[in-house]
């Protein structure tokens, strides 16, 4: 049903256009404000393609002033310029405006206005935007000539006492074509060095034809021609780059660019410093030699920096620095083939070279390193599935050295566990492992204990435990409904339904669910909104009778009571008619069927009399034949006047005329909604 909040504005305007004519009528007899005059100001105007300009409807003898109005313009070839907004008096309490979707007429009904009290008034401000080369007539009509509300043209003073209108004038809008100048922006560097070659480029564009020519002058007493340009500056300084643009009917535009020009600043140069490097080594040592390379310059630049031993250039490295930047380089010097002796070696740039000695002797003889052996391996079998077998041995280091080794336990060939072991040269020590069976299968298994150097093996047989009972399936049980449980429509209006079940133990994934209407003479099944995603099938049959939802892959909250969807349905004509739901298949997301113990379905009644979305139909509540309580809530109030008002165009009081006939002459139309506002509400509160 509608939002009734969405129109609030709307209805409001009801009840304000209905206390005017109260107001209008309190003397018991309406009479005209006078004779006068409608025109259009400017009579003739002119603008081109894309440019908007302004007309104002004119009450041209407003004595009195203006207080509300109804009143709208029409273009005669809105191929020439179209409406693009609308503005009602001058600061109207309540409006109504509307702008057709071409844009070939508006208009406006509003009331509450407060304007001058003579002379000439005006009633609406009309912003127009030229489209294409032509004239058009802008004519003024009534709001139901220009699409609007279904009223005629009128206008009152703010009295409420409506005026004669001896003639009603019209304006003529003529667009013209005109040249628009070329667009255009420069590319290009915003600072350089003297003597850099920088190339400029225009990037123009001309909306109505061509550009021409490029002509530019280059700060420096330099022109030239030509999109694109290339110059050098030979003095440091701030430079003014200018293009101008000439389009193919003459129209000219330029764009500037501000180059700041700086000094050359002076070459890079490599200095070497601070060389970092042991003065002895003995064969077979790994030495570092470091050094500090630090560009003096002013320009960046790259350079190979290279260290030289014994003459001959060993390493490379390419630098990169800006001017005044530094890094350090480190080279490492295998002595393993050096024989022993004293060596010259550097470090070197382009520019700069810095040197030192190197004293290379030959080793003494080494120890014997640790040698980490394996004995005494205790490995428990059989063992049972589950059990934590303890397996040991003796680890001894018989090198001389002392030494640090991971001492590993696998079982064929999967790691068990580890540990890190110390042992001087000479010691022994005893390590043993936990062995965790719970996740091995039944068999034997070869249980080796390494170090880096040895290793042991023994074979440990792992025997299986009984397997444990299997759980019993359960079925959960859930109760599945429409909601809500019953609902009143009016005729051709829609009303909606929530599949819901309630509840859910492990979420809904898949279901094959068929809703029926026992009497699809009343209604009709509209459409159906699933939730949940997934792939779904849903079959609505051609009357909209029933229709068939089959669905899997649902995803759904997991515990509680869970939509599934929602589905809609139409009212025909008067009756009533219940909405079953039979229920096939309903599953869990692990494809688990519920049991389903309740199915509750829902009704639906139909009538021609529930205006809007009211929440029940009119009601007459002194059997005269006239529905005063528009909204059926038991009173007749200025809500049922804001009701009809707003819905004065449904099809319900469009096909019931005669239910809303207040005021007698036959009809209805917004006359009868002033007499119920009248006769029920106003006089009912000066009773009070």
């Amino acid at each position: 049903m509608p939002d009734n909040t969405t129109h609030w504005t709307t209805r409001t305007l009801a009840v304000v256009l209905a206390a005017l004519t109260v107001l209008s009528m309190a003397g018991g007899v309406v009479s005209a404000a006078g004779t006068t005059s409608i025109s259009v100001s400017p009579a003739q105007s002119e603008l081109a393609p894309g440019e908007t300009t302004t007309v104002e409807v004119v009450l041209d003898d407003a004595d009195g002033g203006v207080g509300s109005g109804q009143v709208g313009v029409q273009l005669s070839d809105p191929s020439v310029a179209t409406i693009v907004d609308v503005a009602a008096g001058s600061s109207p309490g309540s409006t109504d405006l509307s702008v057709a979707a071409d844009g070939s007429a508006a208009s406006a009904v509003y009331a509450f206005d407060d304007t001058a009290d003579a002379g000439s008034v005006t009633v609406l401000t009309v912003t127009l935007e030229g489209q294409a080369a032509g004239t058009t007539a802008i004519d003024v009509v009534s709001p139901s000539e220009a699409g609007g509300l279904d009223l005629g043209l009128f206008l009152s003073d703010e009295g409420g006492t409506g005026y004669t209108l001896s003639s009603v004038g019209s304006a003529t809008l003529t667009v013209a074509e005109t040249n628009a100048p070329p667009t255009v922006s420069i590319t290009g560097p915003s600072s350089a060095q003297v003597g850099d070659e920088l190339t400029f480029e225009a990037s123009a564009a001309d909306a109505d034809g061509s550009v021409a020519g490029y002509d530019w002058t280059l700060g420096d007493g330099t022109t030239v021609s030509g999109q694109s340009v290339t110059h050098a500056y030979a003095a440091a300084g701030e430079y003014e780059v200018e293009v101008s643009v000439t389009d193919d009917d003459g129209a000219t535009t330029t764009a500037t660019q501000t180059v700041t020009v700086t000094e050359a600043p002076a070459p890079a140069d490599f200095q070497v410093s601070g060389l970092t490097a042991p003065t002895t080594a003995t064969q077979g040592d790994s030495v570092t030699v470091s050094a500090t390379v630090e560009n003096v310059g002013g320009q960046q630049a790259t350079q190979t920096v290279a260290f030289s031993f014994d003459g001959s250039v060993a390493q490379t490295e390419s630098v990169t620095l800006a001017g005044g930047a530094s890094q350090t380089v480190s080279f490492a010097v295998d002595t393993a083939g050096v024989a022993a002796g004293t060596y010259t070696h550097g470090v070197a740039t382009d520019n700069d070279t810095a040197t030192a000695q190197l004293t290379v002797s030959e080793p003494t003889p080494d120890p014997v390193p640790a040698d980490f052996q394996v004995t005494n391996l205790a490995v428990p079998s059989p063992v049972t599935q589950g059990d934590s077998a303890t397996v040991t041995a003796t680890v001894e280091n018989v090198g001389d050295e002392q030494g640090t080794q991971t001492v590993s336990l696998s079982a064929d060939g999967s790691a068990v566990g580890s540990e890190e072991l110390t042992l001087a040269g000479g010691a022994s020590q005893q390590v043993s492992f936990a062995v965790d069976t719970t996740g091995l299968s039944s068999g034997a298994y070869a249980v080796v204990l390494a170090t880096e150097n040895d290793s042991a093996s023994a074979t440990m047989t792992v025997e299986a435990e009984a397997d444990p009972e299997p759980p019993a399936d359960g079925q959960a049980s859930t109760n599945v409904s429409l909601s809500p449980s019953q609902d009143l429509l009016g005729v051709n209006q829609n009303g909606t339904y929530d599949i819901v079940v309630d509840p859910v133990d492990g979420g809904v994934g898949a279901y094959s669910i068929t809703l029926s209407l026992s009497n699809p003479s009343v209604g009709s099944i509209a459409g159906v909104e699933l939730a949940g995603g997934g792939l779904s099938d849903v079959q609505l049959a051609e009357d909209g009778s029933s229709v068939t939802i089959e669905t899997v892959m649902v995803d759904t909250n997991d515990t509680g009571p869970v939509t599934l969807g929602t589905v809609a349905v139409q009212g025909a004509v008067e009756g009533e008619s219940d909405l079953s739901i039979d229920v096939t298949t309903l599953g869990t997301e692990a494809g688990t069927a519920y049991d389903v113990d309740d199915v509750q379905g829902s009704s639906l009644t139909v009538t021609t009399l529930v205006v809007g979305d009211s929440d029940g139909p009119a009601a007459d509540g002194d059997d005269d034949g006239l529905h005063e309580d528009v909204n059926g809530d038991g009173v007749v109030d200025v809500l049922d006047v804001q009701t009809l008002f707003y819905y004065r165009n449904s099809d319900t009081t469009v096909s019931n005329p005669e239910a809303f006939d207040f005021n007698g002459d036959g009809t209805f139309d917004i006359l009868d909604v002033q007499w119920l506002y009248y006769n029920e509400v106003a006089q009912n509160s000066e009773d009070a």
